[in-house]
């Protein structure tokens, strides 16, 4: 291969993939900066980084798409919160819960055809240490609307494609 040829070469991975790893890096850094730091939002700023990085980049495989990671984020949040409230009433070992976290959100989001693991390691920081639920809802929420954000630059800055085909994201079938 000649050096031209490299160079070439390299121009189309540095442009097919700058531009999107810079819009994943920073919108986790803008929500991080407006949510405090706690090992347990660090655990979930880091699944929802992997998250970003796979809507940014990948272009069309069902599991990396918005409606996938939605849902798959989203049984994430209603085990957890089942589970929140399970330790009310029985308080259960951390390790139990970890497992049941990890368990139940693996094999729903599988059999829901939504399988994302970056969603199953957000559901586990929700029980590194004790925070007010109100408080991890709003980040939750302020990380899925982060990713319609981040699908939605790519969409208009890197990938070319039309914002009239964005709405097919939200679809099962597309």
């Amino acid at each position: 291969m000649s050096f031209s040829t490299f160079l070439r070469k390299e121009r189309i991975l540095w442009h097919k993939h700058f531009v999107p790893s810079l819009i994943a890096g920073v919108a986790i850094a803008v929500i991080a900066l407006i949510f405090e730091f706690t090992v347990s939002n660090i655990v979930l700023f880091a699944s929802a980084g992997a998250s970003a990085a796979i809507l940014a980049n990948i272009h069309s495989h069902h599991l990396t798409k918005l409606h996938t990671i939605i849902i798959s984020y989203i049984v994430a949040i209603i085990v957890s919160l089942l589970l929140y409230f399970l330790n009310l009433i029985l308080s259960l070992p951390l390790a139990l819960n970890l497992f049941l976290v990890v368990f139940l959100i693996a094999i729903i989001v599988f059999l829901v055809n939504s399988f994302h693991p970056p969603a199953i390691s957000a559901g586990v920081s929700f029980f590194l240490f004790e925070r007010n639920l109100l408080d991890l809802l709003y980040l939750f929420i302020a990380i899925l609307v982060l990713f319609i954000i981040i699908r939605f630059l790519t969409y208009t800055t890197s990938q070319h494609l039309f914002i009239k085909d964005f709405w097919k994201e939200f679809k099962k079938e597309f």
